[in-house]
């Protein structure tokens, strides 16, 4: 190496320009240029809440993280010190329906947390809120802690959110006592072994409650944590009412700052109709204005001069609406195959059963086209039946050795993708999602 270069003084920076003179600008400066220091980071992020997640859409949220989901999730739940209800279903499967019937009363989405891997940009796991509005402004958010994930990250996710939670609440089915006591069992264990930070849980039965007093004694047992139970609930609105109840319990009476509505009709307020489809405002012409005429259909008379020609505004042509067979398909199809494990992909015309691209092996475009049809509006007709809305669900189905994806394309009403992949070669958990950031023509 040669010291005696690197023991040369760095002679000053000199700018130059069109002026005469010249300014010097000092070593100093160079090497500690000013920095200008934002104390608020989510200010300078624009994020504009102290929430866990950076929005990205009105019902997207991001998270990005260096190590596993559970962990870097409890760090920021930590770092914002949020108050939120974790709802956890014990032997049922009704919290998701509990956001649904939040969200269905105000016609509005559930909303997604994806945690994603920082740099990679692989989906860890999935979360679904609803946030409900707090009386005096804000919002607390109501998460599932049925992830979209692996298992053991699934149950991590489980521990982290139940333990961190303002309120926790169980939802238990009809189900033997045993069967009940060895689901406690992990959550039990998560509770002595700590750290636990949640000092309230609610259990609120959808059968019998009658081995249920037991079972709550046990998770208290040699902790501050207090354990109710609700009463016998039957519908999302009757458990909504239960855990508002208790939300409002923990906060004050019902003038508190940060009481909810009980009634699951009003507990979320409806979307801002958007600025397209706002309502139309009566307006006056002004007197110059000249009215139309209405011209005659026959030929003109000869002789006769041409008619007066009115100047008109010109309109911008409007873009149609997205229909079946006028998109061209193949280039998301083929970023469909992309997805590992993927054998054939159909993009279809749900109400004719029609292939619109293929690509991949068997099955054929017009048999996935015909049985992707009949799956989608057979769910639909249950989805119906059971009082659960209109709304196209979104299908998978496994077998021995694949697993089926159907999901409506979001933008193209009467558009669907049936995507068939090989079980041992493909997750279909990463599937779903990656199927989800697959961007469709526009």
């Amino acid at each position: 190496m040669n010291r005696v270069r690197e023991d040369e003084p760095w002679p000053d920076t000199v700018r130059t320009g069109g002026s005469s003179q010249r300014e010097a600008v000092s070593r100093e400066e160079l090497l500690a240029p000013s920095t200008q220091i934002v104390a608020d980071r989510d200010a300078y992020l624009g994020q504009g809440q102290h929430d866990v997640g950076r929005r990205i859409s009105d019902d997207q949220v991001e998270l990005f993280v260096t190590g596993d989901a559970a962990p870097s999730l409890q760090r920021e739940l930590e770092l914002h010190a949020s108050e939120y209800i974790a709802v956890h279903d014990v032997g049922a499967s009704a919290s998701l329906r509990l956001l649904a019937g939040l969200a269905g009363a105000a016609q509005a989405t559930v909303q997604k947390l994806t945690i994603r891997r920082q740099g990679y940009g692989l989906a860890l796991a999935v979360l679904q809120f609803v946030e409900v509005p707090l009386s005096a402004g804000g919002a607390v958010r109501v998460y599932s802690t049925e992830a979209s994930a692996d298992n053991p990250t699934r149950q991590a996710l489980t521990r982290t959110l139940l333990a961190h939670s303002r309120l926790g609440v169980l939802i238990t089915g009809e189900v033997p006592p045993h069967a009940v006591a060895a689901a406690l069992q992990p959550l039990r264990e998560a509770i002595s072994r700590g750290p636990w930070t949640n000092q309230e849980l609610l259990i609120v039965p959808l059968g019998s409650s009658g081995a249920l007093a037991s079972q709550a004694a046990a998770l208290s047992a040699g902790t501050s944590v207090g354990v109710q139970i609700t009463p016998q609930a039957i519908k999302p609105k009757h458990i909504w009412n239960f855990v508002a109840g208790a939300w409002n319990r923990l906060n004050g009476a019902m003038g508190n700052a940060r009481s909810v509505e009980a009634d699951i009709e009003r507990a979320v307020p409806r979307p801002p109709t958007p600025s397209n489809e706002a309502a139309t405002q009566p307006g006056t012409l002004p007197a110059s204005f000249a009215p139309t005429v209405q011209a005659g259909l026959s030929p003109a008379a000869s002789g006769a001069g041409p008619s007066p020609l009115f100047p008109t505004t010109p309109v911008a042509p409007t873009r149609p609406m997205p229909m079946p067979g006028g998109t061209s398909w193949q280039d998301y199809v083929d970023r469909c195959m992309a997805i590992k494990g993927t054998v054939s992909c159909c993009v279809f015309d749900i109400h004719g059963a029609k292939p619109l691209a293929h690509a991949g092996v068997a099955p054929s475009a017009e048999r996935l086209a015909h049985q992707g049809a009949n799956l989608l509006t057979s769910a639909l007709d249950g989805s119906r039946a059971l009082g659960l809305g209109s709304s196209q669900p979104e299908l998978t189905l496994s077998t021995s050795g694949h697993h089926l994806v159907l999901r409506p394309i979001p933008g193209h009403p009467g558009v669907a993708v049936h995507l068939v992949m090989l079980a041992s070669a493909g997750n279909l958990t990463l599937a779903r999602m990656q199927l989800e950031r697959v961007e469709a023509p526009l």
